[in-house]
C-alpha cells in the first residue's frame, strides 16, 4: 500500500460543536498546558507537538516519523504527560494527513469554530504557535504546516464572505440579550476571571459603549491574562479588580448591566441564593444578562434555572450559531476550492523538500520532451530563425501551463499511486 499523503501529519480535535462540554472541560488552557510541561523533551518519533486551546476547543497537532503507527504515537503520548490520557479518553476526532491541514486551516479560517466566520481563532494560532515554539516542540515540518494554515485563512478572509458580519461568541450573546429585552451590554459590567475570553469580552463591550468593568477575581494577585492586563494598565480609570470574596460581600450599588463569567474554575461560582443577594443589593440591575461563557459552567444548575431568561449559556449559544450557520455556508463553500489548492500545494512543496532529485529527474526529462518536439517541429515547418524563437517561447509557454494544470498527474509521477486521499477517524 502506498504512503498516506502527508501522512506524517496528524490532528486531535475536541470542539464544542461536536463534542459536549463536559468532554474537554477540564483539560487545561494553553498557557497552563505549556507552562506545567516546561522542559520536557518530546519522545523519540515525535518530530513536533503543538497544542492549541480556545474558549470552545482542544486541539493537538503532531508531525511523527512516517513508521510510527498510530498506536504507537498514542503511547509516546502517555509517556510524555497524564493530560494525554484525559484528553485521549474522550475520544477526539483524528484526522491524518492532507486532511489534518485541511482541518486546521478551516479552524483558522472559523469555519469549524461555535460562531461561524469568528475572527479571533488566526490570534489563538499564533499565540499558542509562541508557546510552542518556547518549549522547542516545533519541528521545521510542523512550523512550515502551520504557517501555511495561517497564510490560507488570509486567502480564504480576503477571497470570501465568511468575515463580512462575522459572528463571535458575544455578537451571539448580544443577539440573546435583544431577543429577551434584557440590558444591552453598555455601561457598568461585571466580569468574572481573567482570561483571555474575559479580555475578549471587555474589547467587545467598550465597542458598545461599556463606561466601568468590575473585575471578580478568586485571587487577584495572580497574574491575568496579558490582552486584559494592557487593557487594564491603558483605561485604569475604567477597571476596578476585587476578590470573589469581596463581591459577594458587596452591600453597596454596583448597578451593572450585565455579568458575564468566564472564569477557569472546575466548579461552579454562582448558585441562585448568591446571585438573589447581588441583585438585591443592586450590584446587579434588575434586568441585567448573566452570561456564561466558562468550561465547566460558573452557574450552578439551580442558578442557570432560576434566572432562566436572564442565563445565557454556551449551550444556547452553540443553538443560536447552528441557526446561523445556513447564512453563511454560502461563504463556507467559497473557501472549500481555496483550502484544496493550499494542501495540494503543500503536499507537492512537501515532497519536493523531501524527494528533489526525483522532482527535478522528472522535470528534466519533461524539459528534453519539449525540446525534442520543438526540434521536429521546427525542422517540418522550414522555420526562419526568428519563426524558431517565437515557436520556441509559445511551447515553453505551454509546457508551464501544463504542468500548473495537471499536477495530479505530475504528483502521481513524482510519488507514485496514491490511496485515496485524505482520510479522517473518531
Amino acid at each position: 500500500m502506498a504512503p498516506l499523503p502527508l501522512g506524517q501529519f496528524v490532528a486531535y480535535s475536541l470542539n464544542i460543536t461536536r463534542h459536549a462540554l463536559e468532554s474537554f472541560a477540564l483539560l487545561p488552557d494553553s498557557r497552563r498546558f505549556y507552562q506545567e510541561l516546561e522542559n520536557t523533551t518530546l519522545p523519540a518519533g515525535i518530530r513536533g507537538l503543538f497544542y492549541l486551546a480556545t474558549c470552545n476547543r482542544v486541539e493537538l497537532y503532531l508531525e511523527k516519523d512516517p513508521q510510527l503507527s498510530p498506536a504507537l504515537l498514542e503511547q509516546r503520548l502517555l509517556a510524555i504527560a497524564q493530560v494525554f490520557a484525559q484528553f485521549l479518553e474522550q475520544k477526539p476526532e483524528q484526522f491524518v494527513g492532507t486532511a489534518a491541514l485541511s482541518h486546521l486551516i478551516a479552524v483558522a479560517c472559523g469555519l469549524e469554530s461555535l460562531a461561524l466566520g469568528e475572527t479571533q481563532i488566526a490570534g489563538q494560532i499564533k499565540r499558542d504557535m509562541g508557546y510552542a515554539l518556547a518549549a522547542g516542540w516545533l519541528s521545521p515540518g510542523l512550523q512550515i504546516f502551520l504557517r501555511k494554515a495561517l497564510e490560507t485563512q488570509k486567502k480564504v478572509r480576503s477571497q470570501t464572505g465568511i468575515s463580512e458580519n462575522a459572528y463571535s461568541l458575544m455578537s451571539l450573546a448580544e443577539a440573546a440579550i435583544a431577543a429577551r429585552g434584557l440590558l444591552p451590554l453598555s455601561g457598568r459590567m461585571v466580569l468574572v476571571g481573567a482570561s483571555e475570553m474575559s479580555a475578549k469580552v471587555a474589547r467587545f463591550a467598550l465597542r458598545r459603549g461599556a463606561e466601568h468593568f468590575m473585575v471578580v477575581r478568586k485571587d487577584p494577585q495572580k497574574p491575568m491574562n496579558g490582552e486584559l492586563a494592557e487593557l487594564v494598565a491603558t483605561r485604569p480609570q475604567q477597571f476596578q479588580i476585587i476578590s470573589l470574596e469581596h463581591f459577594f460581600a458587596m452591600a453597596e450599588p454596583y448597578e451593572a448591566n450585565a455579568l458575564v463569567a468566564a472564569s477557569s474554575a472546575t466548579r461552579p461560582l454562582f448558585s441562585a441564593h448568591e446571585l438573589k443577594k447581588l441583585f438585591t443589593a443592586n450590584v446587579l440591575k434588575e434586568n441585567a444578562a448573566l452570561i456564561d461563557l466558562a468550561l465547566p459552567a460558573n452557574f450552578s444548575t439551580d442558578a442557570a434555572g432560576y434566572f432562566g431568561r436572564q442565563y445565557i449559556g454556551l449551550g444556547e449559544l452553540k443553538a443560536l450559531s447552528e441557526k446561523a450557520l445556513a447564512e453563511r455556508r454560502a461563504s463556507a463553500q467559497q473557501a472549500a476550492p481555496i483550502i484544496r489548492r493550499a494542501v495540494y500545494q503543500f503536499w507537492l512543496d512537501t515532497l519536493y523538500r523531501e524527494n528533489p532529485q526525483r522532482v527535478q529527474k522528472y522535470l528534466a526529462e519533461r524539459s528534453k520532451e519539449s525540446e525534442s518536439e520543438w526540434q521536429r517541429l521546427s525542422a517540418e515547418a522550414a522555420l526562419t530563425e526568428k519563426q524558431k524563437r517565437i515557436l520556441y517561447d509559445f511551447l515553453k509557454k505551454e509546457e508551464r501551463r501544463a504542468l500548473a494544470s495537471h499536477r495530479a498527474m505530475i504528483l502521481d509521477l513524482i510519488a507514485g499511486t496514491l490511496d485515496g486521499g485524505e482520510q479522517s477517524g473518531g
